[in-house]
């Protein structure tokens, strides 16, 4: 049974937010059709966001203006860059993850790049798990 207060959220890496949502027992969701409602009712959430050379993709870019004019007071939130580059990224990365603790997000765990070699899935969202 999924758990539905739990959802993962991704743009164009589903493979990844299916078997983190399979992990969990969450629901994903696309970022490109999420909505207030779902921030609204939904306790937790898993971010696999994606970064370009501009910053932040346009989808993202959308999704957090949608985040950020919603309270967050009381959501959990696990934050990962799913694609985009390490080094670039990282001053995006921390002001996204500010911008979210700003509106009163309770952040259970990031990750700055998904695909770096040191990191495993498993471990990953066995350490973010319990605080969802």
């Amino acid at each position: 049974m999924k758990h539905e207060s739990i959802v993962v959220v991704y743009d164009s890496c589903q493979a990844i937010a299916e078997e983190i949502a399979d992990k969990l027992g969450a629901e994903t969701i696309s970022v490109q059709s999420m909505n207030v409602r779902q921030i609204e009712n939904c306790q937790s959430f898993v971010l696999a966001v994606e970064f370009n050379a501009n910053g932040l993709s346009p989808h993202w870019q959308y999704a957090c203006q949608t985040f950020c004019g919603t309270s967050l007071n009381g959501k959990n939130m696990a934050v990962f860059v799913a694609l985009g580059n390490k080094h670039e990224n990282a001053i995006q990365f921390k002001a996204f993850c500010s911008e979210l603790k700003k509106r009163k997000a309770h952040l259970v765990g990031t990750l700055p790049y998904a695909g770096s070699p040191e990191w495993n899935l498993n471990n990953w969202v066995c350490t973010i798990s319990p605080n969802l």
